[in-house]
């Protein structure tokens, strides 16, 4: 597998409901699927392999485009530009920190993140300081409220060749997998109609989710997303970790999944010798969370890639974990047809 896609995607800089440079990406990539593209009102991408047969049903993966990041929020007379965040930032990563923000001509200016802190400690005001020293010279470049501000960081491998180290890893891994597999499918005839939605805003409440599951309506939904490694727990707890594969998720806060769907995932995974990781989430939630509530409800599965830190201007994947989640979507996709689609919806 060649990863100079990853790190296309890695490089962008797509905040919720700013997701063109991914967006541009993947489109580029799925061309073979250009006649079936789709997209809600908010931008997610929806692209379909149709099944062999007319009475088919839909299975839907969906691998949100948006990172978490920064807007302009106000401009000061000193020239500097105040921001807000716009998903959950790591606190550790909102100061001091090379970033970029893009101008509404596309042009990229680099700055450095800063903060000050109130009596208690807290954050009380954050901003970049782009080198100007007046307003008028920050408007003169082009910057102005609303423009977005992303980590300027630059996706590479590490010494040990299986890592990869950038940016927006949330979730642009599970785009570059879905993507892989969405291609390797291309010529291959399936009894299920698969489609891949790169969904919009999931890190501002997984608005997309609940948008393309709206408009799709499909009987089975898998969340394509990631999940914090714990980098100094390499014991029995640890089920995160990096090069043993995916983790299915059996549980989060916002969704506990069908068991029946659960038990068949596992099943084709193991029946296929891909190795996964069986996962929690303590906290948060997927597009899964909103999208199997929608239509009178949904058979829905998290499937995860483990990364060490999330929401930093870096994070660390695994090759061989966005291997194996190509490999996994590929196998479900070819497993699944309407008569274990039936019996996962029968109560």
């Amino acid at each position: 597998m060649e990863f100079q896609l990853l790190n296309k995607l890695s490089n962008a800089d797509s905040i919720a409901s700013n997701e063109d440079e991914v967006r541009t990406l993947l489109k580029k990539q799925l061309k073979g699927y250009e006649e079936t593209f789709q997209f809600d009102g908010i931008g997610s991408l929806m692209v379909t392999k149709r099944a062999t047969r007319k009475d088919a049903p839909t299975i839907m993966f969906a691998a949100h485009m948006d990172e978490v990041g920064f807007m302009i929020r106000y401009i000061s007379d000193i020239g500097m530009a105040h921001v807000v965040t716009i998903g959950n930032v790591e606190v550790r990563a909102e100061s001091m920190q090379l970033v970029r923000a893009t101008t509404n001509n596309g042009e990229k200016i680099e700055g450095l993140l800063n903060v000050n802190y109130d009596a208690t400690g807290h954050i009380n005001q954050m901003y970049v300081d782009f080198g100007f020293d007046s307003r008028e010279e920050l408007l003169e470049v082009g910057l102005d409220v609303g423009n977005m501000v992303c980590f300027a960081s630059h996706c590479h491998e590490l010494k040990p060749q299986d890592i990869i180290a950038g940016k927006a890893m949330d979730d642009r891994a599970s785009c570059f997998a879905l993507v892989e597999a969405m291609n390797q499918l291309v010529d291959v005839d399936l009894d299920v109609n698969v489609v891949a939605a790169f969904t919009s805003s999931e890190e501002v409440g997984t608005r997309g989710g609940r948008l393309t599951a709206q408009i799709v309506n499909p009987d089975i939904f898998f969340a394509v997303d990631v999940a914090k490694n714990p980098e100094l727990d390499r014991g029995f707890m640890n089920t995160r970790k990096l090069g043993k594969g995916p983790m299915i998720e059996f549980y989060d806060k916002t969704m506990v999944p069908n068991a029946k769907l659960l038990r068949i995932v596992c099943e084709i995974a193991d029946s296929a010798g891909l190795p996964y990781q069986k996962d929690m989430f303590k906290g948060g939630g997927t597009d899964a969370g909103s999208a199997h509530l929608e239509n009178g409800g949904i058979p829905a599965v998290v499937l995860g890639i483990p990364l060490r830190y999330c929401h930093d201007p870096y994070s660390l994947v695994h090759k061989n974990d966005l291997e194996v989640m190509c490999q996994l979507i590929k196998t479900l996709a070819g497993y699944l047809n309407k008569d274990n689609v039936t019996e996962i919806k029968k109560f």
